[in-house]
């Protein structure tokens, strides 16, 4: 099963709704106060070996963002790493094996981007980014 059927899955499994365009899946999650969390997924090669990776965007940095909170948070998350992109966009990013990874699993990863994105969102913002 590829990156796409599973988040497909989920979403079937889920109040999430799915969309595919083109080599990115995306699976917006609704979470608390109606607000709502988009993840996207792909597929990545590293050396010979395909693997998925899924992401969400949470803000771009701003006088409010604690880096030193964000690099302290990776050591307590199960399934996904805070990180910084160049151009200053704070994001949530999870990579996995596909062979190995079971849609259960993914909904387990999907569910973790999303709650941690909105908290950081509800935390460091004054909307929903998606």
């Amino acid at each position: 099963m590829n990156v796409h059927e599973m988040m497909h899955q989920v979403a079937l499994l889920s109040t999430g709704r799915y969309t595919r365009e083109g080599d990115i899946s995306m699976i917006e999650i609704p979470t608390p106060g109606r607000r709502r969390q988009i993840v996207y997924g792909k597929v990545d090669s590293v050396g010979e070996d395909s693997i998925a990776v899924l992401y969400t965007t949470v803000g771009i940095v701003n006088d409010c963002v604690d880096l030193a909170y964000l690099l302290k948070l990776n050591t307590a998350l199960r399934h996904c790493r805070t990180a910084l992109l160049d151009d200053d966009e704070v994001v949530l990013v999870s990579m996995f094996d596909l062979l190995t990874t079971s849609v259960k699993e993914c909904a387990r990863v999907i569910q973790e981007l999303a709650a941690v994105a909105d908290d950081l969102e509800k935390k460091w913002y004054t909307g929903d980014t998606a």
